[in-house]
């Protein structure tokens, strides 16, 4: 059944989304808020993820066991998280209990208690998973190429550094929470089966007396490097190539996508078949698009050995390159068809998927298409749509990040 998303601005600024899910007992409720690691202070890095994580440490009236318990009571599962531009908060459960579900959430938000003793605690877990991460090869890689491919501040790695996270104080974190946390500019997106007068009147009484704060500039510089390499020890070799194209909301995006996906949307793809089945150079290829806020990027990642990463490097360029010159078969179109609509409406099976998907969409487009309307864009499709796209730009320039005992490289006019 095909159903619309409805969408409600309160004179604050605080945007709620919703859409009826009447087929399902389960509610969800998703809440981003403008308070991502793009705001972090200067030399404080990983402060917007500690504050989120600080703010599940009890909130209101409780304290952070009486918090937790309260949502395993209910039933209600939680998670959050702080990104590159915004904190999301995200909560779900059994339909009956949205009101109440949703009212511990607007605590976390607006009224979390950051108390002193859970702060070492806290931290202690972001630093922790700052050393997982070290500990990981790809995303040692991955963290250092996010700086290099978009412009600062958003290739910024959320969680910060050892340094500077051991660094960060409770006070630091309670700046931040007054500074950055507001309503203009967060979005609520709310699935299930609920009224919609109910919920948009719910939302009011607890988000309504939220007091909007001054919208803060942004510095925006691009690195200056083209290629970065990151000396391991080890037989094998990480590495991520990109290059800038279109965001998510352009009118080109399709056409961009199309093309992506034929080279990289699964294991029939020419990355798959061409790097790793025909010649065996890699365990892992695939090749993605990126969107921080206007700014898209096309991302490929590989994991190879250190003797077959360079070869694996050229048959990717060449594989991109081909693009622009070689015919898309209507069966590579055919499949790319097939999954993305699969996704979507596989997509409309869960309430939490839906909520996160409707506050994506709003932060592009500043509005929610149905989902007869996007499956429509790829029914439209063509594959002259997709080969003209490429052919217009040829001979793509790079950016490079390695991970392995030997630096890989690509020739300067290829690099921008």
């Amino acid at each position: 059944m095909e159903t619309c998303c409805k969408s409600f601005q309160y004179k604050n600024g605080l945007v709620l989304l919703y859409e009826e899910m009447s087929w399902r007992n389960s509610f969800a409720v998703v809440t981003s808020v403008p308070a991502g690691a793009i705001w972090d202070v200067p030399g404080k890095w990983g402060l917007a993820s500690l504050t989120c994580e600080m703010t599940n440490r009890g909130a209101g009236e409780f304290d952070n066991r009486q918090f937790l318990e309260t949502l395993e009571y209910l039933g209600v599962s939680t998670a959050e998280r702080a990104g590159s531009s915004y904190s999301v908060f995200g909560s779900s459960g059994l339909v009956d209990n949205w009101e109440r579900a949703l009212e511990l959430s607007a605590l976390q938000i607006r009224k979390p208690v950051f108390d002193e003793e859970e702060f070492d605690e806290c931290r202690q877990i972001q630093l922790q998973e700052i050393s997982a991460i070290n500990d990981s090869p790809k995303s040692r890689c991955k963290n250092a190429f996010g700086p290099l491919i978009f412009p600062s501040p958003w290739g910024r790695f959320p969680l910060g550094t050892i340094e500077t996270v051991c660094e960060l104080t409770i006070e630091d974190v309670r700046r931040f929470h007054e500074r950055r946390y507001r309503p203009n500019g967060t979005v609520i997106a709310l699935t299930g089966r609920l009224d919609w007068e109910c919920v948009k009147e719910k939302v009011g009484e607890l988000f309504g007396d939220w007091s909007s704060k001054e919208e803060e500039n942004i510095e925006v510089k691009d690195s200056e490097q083209s290629s970065i390499h990151i000396e391991c020890d080890s037989a094998q070799t990480h590495f991520m190539l990109g290059f800038p194209d279109v965001p998510f909301g352009h009118p080109d995006y399709r056409r961009l996508a199309g093309g992506i996906d034929v080279l990289s949307g699964g294991m029939s793809s020419r990355l798959f078949t061409e790097v790793r089945e025909k010649r065996g150079l890699c365990y892992s290829v695939n090749a993605s698009i990126t969107t921080a806020e206007s700014y898209g990027r096309v991302i490929c990642y590989c994991g190879s050995s250190s003797e077959k990463a360079p070869q694996a490097l050229d048959v990717i360029v060449h594989e991109i390159d081909r693009l622009s010159e070689a015919p898309v078969a209507e069966s590579e179109l055919a499949r790319m068809k097939i999954g993305a609509k699969s996704d979507l409406v596989m997509q409309r099976e869960s309430t939490r998927q839906r909520a996160d998907a409707m506050i994506g969409d709003w932060r592009r487009l500043n509005r929610v298409p149905s989902l007869e309307e996007k499956i429509a864009m790829y029914d439209n499709l063509t594959t002259w749509d997709i080969e003209s796209y490429f052919a217009a730009r040829p001979h793509r320039r790079f950016r490079l990040a390695s991970l392995g005992p030997e630096p890989l490289s690509l020739p300067s006019d290829r690099l921008y």
